[in-house]
């Protein structure tokens, strides 16, 4: 029930810097911060994080929490996720916007919504630059701004500069298309590394498939085979055809190298990837 509050939380995107509890745009420390809850501490407020917990009571009583007691009450939820934003919780001011924009809990109120995304995003709330972002160009939240490159290309660099895989990986996106802006491949390779090598999802693989296509056509960078083949290494199986095609461009000394790297890479993150390795026979 916990995963299911917090695909709750992230469904439905999906105060001052030090009042953001939970940064991290993929919900993991959020969702980590529910497993050390418990019921009679999450419901007394007269401790000095009541605001806190103040969130957290209004996005369980969104759809309730069986475990905590709670059920779904939406008068509740806006109070409490209200009493939390005027509390300086950044965080509670995304969950407003969300709400507002899609009527959840409350009837759709477009300029609340607005209101909520823009102090939130100012205050420096990752999710909520990405909603500006996504909307100005037209990507997600359709009417939620009016339609501006320019700010969304702002709003998207900021949440990408921080962290955000999705805003970097739209901006990567619009540079290789040249999709509302002049096409630009080498600050969309810029935004593609951004993109993968961020703070919040340093294990995570999903970009590296493009990552290797690149590095492999020089697409945006030189040309770097070891990189390459690294990267489709680290795909597992799906790399094997990538590692086939560039091996007999390699030397025996560069294939080991790219193995070294990718094996580096396996250990730092306490991962194993399967595939098999590809080596030329001399």
């Amino acid at each position: 029930m916990k995963i299911h509050i917090l695909f709750i939380l992230l469904a439905l995107s999906g105060g001052v810097q030090a009042d953001i509890l939970f940064q991290d745009p993929t919900g993991s420390s959020f969702g980590a911060a529910i497993d050390d809850l418990s019921e009679e501490e999450l419901k007394d407020l007269s401790t000095a994080d009541a605001g806190r917990k103040k969130l957290f009571l209004g996005i369980f009583y969104i759809d309730g929490a069986p475990e905590f007691n709670i059920e779904k009450d939406c008068e509740k939820a806006v109070y409490f996720l209200q009493d939390a934003w005027e509390s300086e919780v950044t965080d509670a001011g995304y969950t407003l916007a969300t709400m507002y924009y899609n009527g959840v809990c409350t009837e759709v109120n477009i300029e609340k919504a607005r209101e909520f995304a823009t102090q939130s995003a100012l205050d420096g709330y990752i999710l909520s630059q990405r909603m500006l972002g996504m909307a100005y160009v037209g990507e997600k939240w359709e009417g939620l701004y009016p339609y501006d490159v320019n700010e969304g290309i702002f709003w998207l660099s900021k949440a990408g500069n921080a962290g955000d895989r999705e805003s970097a990986g739209q901006l990567a996106s619009m540079y290789h298309k040249g999709e509302r802006v002049p096409q630009d491949e080498e600050k969309s390779f810029l935004w593609l590394k951004k993109g993968i090598f961020n703070k919040y999802e340093s294990g995570n693989s999903i970009g590296f498939p493009v990552l290797a296509e690149r590095y492999e056509e020089g697409v945006g960078t030189e040309v770097d085979l070891v990189k390459a083949y690294k990267y489709y290494d680290l795909i597992g199986s799906a790399g094997i055809e990538g590692k086939q095609r560039i091996a007999d461009q390699m030397t025996q000394d560069q294939i080991d190298e790219a193995l070294r790297q990718s094996q580096a890479w396996q250990d730092e993150h306490n991962i194993q990837v399967g595939g098999g390795f590809i080596r030329r026979v001399n």
